[in-house]
């Protein structure tokens, strides 16, 4: 279980930890973002992480306690491209590519929306570094360590080659895991990872856990940083529904 945890990425082992600490077992299920959040509202699994705490999502979602990780988020780019920006209005003459049902930032969002900046929403990161590598897109915004444990877990060092990132942070936000407001039950569970989650941070296995991602990875990078590599559904083992107290 735990090698599998592994090959899931640094935040599924977090939460896998976290909530053996309460007796509790997880199965995760690799979705895109937007049904993620889908399946998780309509309660079709117990939950889903990463995510930031908004307005919109209060009403159907308990947040855990404390954020899971803090999001960097820059930009990818294809290390042809002559690419510098300081603000997103620099950015209009560039083909942007980001995943469906994704959040960046108020102002990413205010100028999709309205048509200022040109973003083309795909199913997955995997795609979108594909699209950047042959060129048929500018620029991808995604965590930085998110991004380069993408790259050196699924492309080629020859592919690798081609990709770098613009140093300045687009935002740095937490970001937490969800739990379904449908089922009456969730509030327990979502107490109990709160209780297994502060035992993680408080043994010091939490930040243990990103010092061996960090050191196993090709880039080194501020702790802070870290987050997910894929976005997943957090499901519930069947042994959640008799919890150990």
């Amino acid at each position: 279980m735990l090698k599998e945890e592994q090959e899931h990425g640094i935040i599924s082992e977090v939460i896998t930890r976290a909530f053996a600490n309460v007796g509790i077992n997880v199965d995760y299920h690799f979705v895109p973002w937007a049904r993620a959040l889908d399946m998780a509202k309509k309660g079709a699994v117990e939950g889903t992480f990463l995510w930031y705490k908004t307005p919109e999502r209060m009403p159907f979602f308990y947040f855990s306690d404390e954020p899971l990780v803090k999001f960097s988020v820059v930009f990818f780019h294809h290390k042809d491209l002559k690419f510098n920006w300081e603000s997103l209005d620099d950015l209009t003459e560039y083909k942007i590519g980001a995943p469906i049902g994704s959040y960046v930032s108020t102002k990413f969002a205010e100028y999709e929306k309205n048509g200022v900046l040109n973003i083309q929403r795909f199913p997955s990161d995997l795609i979108l570094f594909k699209m950047l590598i042959k060129n048929r897109i500018d620029i991808f915004p995604q965590d930085i360590i998110v991004g380069y444990q993408e790259l050196n877990n699924h492309f080629s060092d020859i592919a690798k080659q081609y990709i770098t990132n613009h140093p300045k942070p687009l935002t740095q936000r937490d970001a937490y895991l969800l739990i379904s407001k449908s089922n009456p039950k969730n509030k327990k569970l979502m107490a109990m990872f709160n209780k297994g989650f502060s035992e993680l941070k408080q043994s010091g296995e939490y930040s243990q856990l990103f010092k061996t991602a960090i050191k196993n990875s090709n880039k080194k990078f501020d702790i802070s940083s870290q987050r997910e590599l894929y976005t997943r559904v957090l499901t519930e083992n069947p042994s959640v529904n008799s919890p150990k107290e």
